[in-house]
């Protein structure tokens, strides 16, 4: 049950993962590369092993503690033997396990009475609950791997059945013509083949899209990854997050494929091969059992095209970024599929540099930080007398690092390090990187990403992972500690420090030219708003007041304001819901001021100027309304936000392009929009997808650029269409940030599906 448990949260972890880097990056990595990430979600969800991860709940955490002693060590036994004739086996069929547990040499799980006739030897016949949940996922696995198993055997003999031969020379793989065939597909698992409509029965550009297409597929090998994925779905059938993987891997296969035919049959069919696309989706709508077939589809309804259209327009190449991602999810498969280590023993001296030794011995407190993908979160510092003297013995115990290992590449376990600092007597910070290499866990400085070398300060003798289990487990204890104290007295539990002035006089004597930008917000701002909130900074720098409690999200951190002090220092000013208070980070420190008029400044800065809406046009506005009814209902659908009872507002709407249509002398204007709710409640929203509020209070369901398409006659609009996109579609924006030799008008027309 434990195993199963922890194959459920680290799988759901490495799919938020990878949702987290998709849409983070974007469209700055190739369709391959966005494609290639899901191979490793499917790694995890295809491999069950036992990992040691800390903090992971456990089937022993699901049951209710032992109120007593007697209740978890002491074994229950017929009163006719004793624990000594047990143990030195003269109890028929009974014995004891490695944690003094008695059980029998032939257990059936009924209940065998004493020789008394008083108490049991073993387990009744209940079911524990571990027991019931293994056997609930265990039918549900078995049941959907069927119904998987039975739908393809079904298509595979409607195929059979159907099909007739298609002589190509030039296909390495046997082609067919299957009536009634809602889409092409490549389906077979050893022998697989590729099956066409029989409107692809005569030779034509269409049908050579459509074949490139599929022998991409097959050249990706993705009759075989589609069983692996049916394979995991029927495993992981009560995860939410493993379905929406599955969707969104086979769509990313899609692009791929596309990205993979376009390069296969020239550049210059890049625009055919879109209108194939579009020419295709008519024909074929996304069916709920699309998702249980190992078959590929080319096309997968009028959902994703726009999406793929799109994407041949871009035709991105790869960046850093794209390295950067796999990086990141090869040392998160490394952590969560493989997760074991070597047991091994080193003969090291302590002869090296003892700075960070005396740094251990006179440190203040010690912060820890899990890894970056680690979704749990230790704010305090340990710093109460025995823990913080329990963490110092810790890590004054590692020794200084083999020569050996001086030269060691760390790029990968950084990626998956945690974080120590210690706080020197003076404030200041020493931090260093906790990673793992060759079974064992490294202290390397300096920690930060950017360094051009990595040095191993100091090396622990135990085995990997030890140390940060012991870290979190003191970080806790000091967490819980401090909110013990935070619920007697919240008022006098956090009253302003020395240390709070002291960041607050640094406030003081900034000067306008340390100040390098101020920037954050998705609207541009002029320079006279950014001197206004450093100069109110600085005179409001000494309102200081205790930390606000409770310290929630949307009360003191809806807007963000960024100041760069330096190259490596910045400072962060947020505001939220709570009127006048302004919160400032400063290195590790959040301090909190009285400030109304900073909390204007910084609002403002979200605010959406006035001269957003510059699009009056009836026609249009009329569409944006039809546009945001639209956009209402999408909302409405997501289970991860509430009941939306106002109607999308209007932020922004601005025409940025508009081309003559030639063919009917229409024109075609391209929009760029915003929009956002009128919610009561902010703590129950969902803010995954870059969601934000801004300064009018309106919650906005992601941060992308959202345009309006539309083909305009006589004043009426007779055609439009949406799309989103990271980068606005004015000329400037769209020329700096494509490759592709399509024109916006040629890419607007595309979207709209226009002739020529």
């Amino acid at each position: 049950m434990n195993t199963l448990l922890q194959w459920f949260v680290t799988a759901s972890v490495l799919i938020l993962a990878v949702l987290a880097l998709r849409r983070l990056l974007g469209g700055r990595i190739s369709p391959r590369v966005k494609y290639a990430l899901w191979g490793v979600v499917l790694l995890r969800l295809l491999l069950p092993f036992q990992i040691p991860m800390p903090n992971l709940p456990t089937a022993a955490d699901l049951t209710p503690e032992p109120t007593s002693l007697t209740q978890t060590t002491i074994p229950i036994l017929p009163s006719s033997y004793s624990m000594e004739e047990v143990e030195a086996g003269q109890a028929p069929n009974l014995y004891l396990n490695d944690q003094g547990q008695v059980h029998t040499a032939n257990s059936t799980g009924t209940v065998k009475p004493s020789a008394d006739g008083q108490r049991a030897v073993f387990s009744p016949v209940w079911l524990s609950p571990a027991q019931l949940l293994l056997g609930v996922w265990g039918a549900g696995a078995v049941i959907l791997a069927l119904v998987l198993l039975g739908s393809n055997l079904r298509f595979s003999a409607k195929l059979r059945r159907r099909r007739t031969s298609l002589d190509l020379d030039d296909c390495p793989l046997p082609v067919y013509i299957v009536e009634s065939l809602p889409s092409p597909c490549l389906f077979g698992l050893f022998r697989p083949c590729i099956y066409l409509t029989p409107q692809l029965t005569l030779d034509s550009p269409t049908r050579a899209h459509v074949l490139a297409h599929e022998l991409t597929h097959y050249r990706q090998k993705d009759h075989i990854w589609s069983a692996l994925r049916c394979l995991a779905l029927a495993l992981h059938w009560y995860n939410p997050l493993v379905w929406l993987a599955v969707y969104l891997s086979k769509r990313d296969g899609e692009l791929s494929c596309d990205a993979g035919a376009v390069k296969a049959l020239g550049d210059e069919e890049r625009i055919p091969y879109g209108r194939t696309l579009v020419s295709l989706v008519a024909q074929r709508s996304l069916r709920p059992e699309d998702l249980l077939s190992c078959s590929t589809s080319m096309v997968e309804g009028k959902g994703s095209i726009q999406e793929r259209i799109a994407q041949l327009v871009k035709h991105p190449k790869a960046k850093k970024t794209a390295l950067a991602a796999a990086v990141v999810l090869l040392a998160l498969a490394a952590v969560f599929t493989f997760g074991g280590s070597q047991n091994q023993q080193e003969d090291v001296s302590q002869d090296g540099d003892t700075s960070y030794w005396d740094q251990v011995e006179n440190a203040q407190s010690i912060r820890y930080s899990p890894p970056l993908y680690s979704s749990a979160a230790y704010p305090d510092a340990i710093a109460d007398a025995d823990l913080l003297q329990e963490a110092k013995t810790l890590l004054s115990q590692a020794k200084a690092p083999d020569s050996s290992t001086l030269d060691a590449d760390w790029t990968e376990p950084l990626f998956s390090a945690s974080t120590i600092a210690l706080v020197n007597p003076d404030n200041s910070m020493s931090r260093y990187y906790l990673c793992t290499l060759d079974g064992r866990d490294y202290l390397v400085s300096p920690a930060q990403l950017d360094a051009e070398k990595y040095t191993p300060v100091a090396v622990f003798s135990w085995d990997a992972g030890t140390v940060e289990i012991a870290l979190a487990d003191l970080a806790r204890q000091q967490s819980e500690r401090n909110a013990a104290v935070s619920s007697e007295d919240a008022s006098s539990s956090t009253p302003v420090t020395a240390h709070m002035v002291d960041q607050a006089q640094r406030l003081q004597n900034l000067e306008p030219d340390q100040i390098q930008s101020v920037y954050g917000g998705p609207y541009q701002k002029d320079s006279d708003l950014a001197n206004s909130i450093l100069t109110t900074l600085k005179e409001e720098a000494n309102n200081l007041i205790p930390t606000p409690e409770p310290q929630l999200y949307d009360l003191y951190s809806l807007w963000e304001v960024y100041l760069q002090v330096d190259e490596e220092n910045f400072w962060e000013l947020s505001a939220g819901t709570v009127p006048s208070i302004v919160a400032v980070r400063i290195d590790q420190d959040t301090i909190y001021f009285q400030a109304p008029k900073l909390y204007d400044l910084i609002r403002q800065w979200w605010t959406p100027p006035e001269n957003a809406i510059t699009v009056t046009t009836p026609a249009v506005l009329q569409t944006m309304d039809q546009v945001l009814s639209e956009e209402k209902v999408t909302l409405q659908s997501s289970s991860d936000n509430p009941t939306v009872d106002s109607p999308a507002q209007l932020t922004a709407l601005q025409r940025l392009a508009t081309f003559d249509n030639q063919t009917d002398g229409s024109t075609v204007n391209i929009y760029g929009y915003d929009f956002g709710f009128a919610l009561d409640d902010l703590s129950n929203i969902s803010w995954t997808g870059d969601a934000w509020v801004d300064g009018q209070m309106l919650y906005h369901p992601d941060s992308t650029y959202h345009h309006l398409i539309t083909v305009e006659q006589n004043g009426k609009v007779a055609q439009y269409v949406t799309t989103t996109n990271d980068f606005p579609l004015d000329p400037e924006s769209y020329a700096a940030s494509t490759q592709s030799q399509l024109s916006l008008g040629e890419y607007a027309a595309l979207l709209l599906g226009l002739k020529g």
